[in-house]
């Protein structure tokens, strides 16, 4: 998007507004309209929006070291780290050792390069950028403690896992590969999609918040994700053992019957023999 005058005009006039949103927060003028300018000229440019401007108003503020715009952000965005980590059922210091790692991870510098939060303010959505950062960063605390090893295909389909227990033997090392290889060749947003709902616990309407679009739509990706998926799963175990396609179709019935409890259980194997 070229930066017109009237645009400029705009952008001004978003500064005052910012300013105000964040009263004790001092991010100087030209250093506001010079970042939105730089984000105006790429190739996603953000709307021009008071909820925008506001969020990078306070990004700005952060990455200068401004003490009340760090403990704004706190008061602000990271409360939403509880809410987001409460189905996990973490202890108070773990939620709270989150939330000091997603402020790091979110206003730090790294080497030159400007902190996220600036990268990602200017859309109206830190909020969810807080949440999902939150929710990765807890299932990394918790592999990370409970010391997980790399599992053999063969233990990724435990009697405890009551979906895979369903399918045949002969099928289950196939299905498994097969699975596996799906999830690596779905689209970087599909795997993020199944990742962050079924193992992370990102609830729809946060998703929606993240990408930016209507829950619908959230709803819409996903079961297309897991159609994908399914569907190459189906056909490498069809080729790898030649099955007559009415078994494996009852067998594929069993599974997605039963879909969100399998996808989930079968991502963890995934990532845990990853």
């Amino acid at each position: 998007m070229p930066v017109t005058t009237p645009v400029k005009d705009l952008v001004e006039g978003l500064y005052a507004d910012a300013a105000g949103a964040w009263p004790g927060v001092t991010v100087e003028r030209d250093a506001f309209i010079a970042a939105y300018e730089t984000k105006l000229a790429a190739e996603d440019p953000p709307p021009l929006t008071a909820a925008g401007a506001a969020e990078l108003y306070l990004a700005l503020g952060c990455a200068r070291g401004d003490n009340a715009a760090i403990a704004a952000f706190d008061k602000e965005y990271l409360a939403v780290v509880p809410v987001a980590l409460a189905a996990m059922k973490l202890p108070a210091a773990t939620v709270e050792d989150v939330r000091a790692t997603v402020r790091d991870k979110l206003l730090l510098a790294d080497g030159d390069r400007t902190p996220r939060i600036v990268d990602y303010a200017g859309r109206g959505r830190l909020k969810g950028l807080v949440q999902v950062t939150a929710t990765r960063t807890a299932i990394d605390r918790i592999r990370h403690d409970e010391k997980e090893t790399e599992l053999p295909a063969r233990e990724l389909v435990g009697p405890g896992n009551i979906e895979l227990s369903l399918i045949k033997a002969q099928y289950r090392q196939a299905f498994v590969a097969g699975f596996a290889q799906a999830v690596a060749a779905a689209s970087r947003r599909d795997r993020n999609l199944l990742r962050l709902h079924f193992l992370g616990g990102v609830t729809l309407e946060q998703l929606a918040q993240m990408y930016g679009v209507h829950r619908a739509t959230v709803v819409r990706w996903l079961a297309a994700a897991r159609e994908a998926v399914f569907g190459a799963t189906r056909e490498h175990v069809a080729e790898t053992i030649g099955a007559p396609a009415e078994e494996l179709d009852e067998m594929f019935e069993l599974v997605r019957s039963r879909v969100e409890l399998s996808v989930e259980r079968l991502l963890a194997s995934v990532e845990a023999h990853r």
